[in-house]
């Protein structure tokens, strides 16, 4: 069995198509200190009771290359780049102290891609808002303003267009484009509110 490595070791994840990201079942092997071709093995096994479409889009196959032991040279085995999803079923069976450091690794990598991919899309939302801003008159501006402060009110889009004097869609559109500003705070929804009714 080859030398297994330390916890410190960082985990390396790639993307597949789709910005969806993955993990190679060689670094698997070596992080959890097992053999590739037993991993291997347990994929085969795991991939066989799912669904092929589900397979499709959680197990790309791939190449690794090997040190061959007798000679000293390179080799190509086949591998795997697992997603998320695969990676968390393929490793629920392994339950040493060794795997569960492992699978806490691994859960803190996805967890931090996936934090950084929110923020991402949160910044690009505020720089869209932004842009959206810039580009409004000011004669604009004060109508979103007022449409906004009547929507605070609590009153209906019809009944908002006939203070402004505009179309019940006029106004919805407004509404919107207030929104994707950042102008328009979004109320609860009904049924959080009534969840949290209910935990008092």
């Amino acid at each position: 069995m080859s030398q297994p490595q330390t916890p410190s070791v960082p985990v390396t994840v790639e993307f597949l198509p789709g910005e969806r990201p993955a993990v190679r079942s060689v670094e698997l092997a070596q992080h959890f200190g097992l053999k590739h071709k037993n991993v291997l093995r347990d994929i085969d096994d795991l991939t066989r009771k799912l669904p092929e479409s589900f397979c499709r889009l959680n197990f790309e196959p791939t190449e690794a290359e090997v040190v061959v032991p007798a000679s000293g040279g390179m080799r190509k085995d086949r591998a795997y780049l697992l997603t998320r999803d695969a990676f968390t079923l393929l490793v629920m069976g392994w339950s040493s102290q060794r795997a569960m450091e492992w699978k806490l690794k691994y859960i803190n990598a996805f967890n931090a891609l996936e934090r950084a991919a929110l923020e991402n899309a949160r910044t690009e939302a505020l720089a869209e808002g932004a842009r959206a801003a810039l580009a409004v008159t000011p004669e604009r501006a004060a109508m979103l303003r007022k449409v906004v402060r009547y929507k605070g009110l609590g009153l209906s889009s019809v009944e908002i267009g006939k203070l402004v004097e505009r179309s019940d869609s006029a106004v919805r559109r407004d509404i919107g484009a207030a929104r994707r500003m950042g102008l328009v705070q979004e109320p609860p929804r009904r049924g959080a509110a009534r969840q949290s009714e209910r935990g008092r």
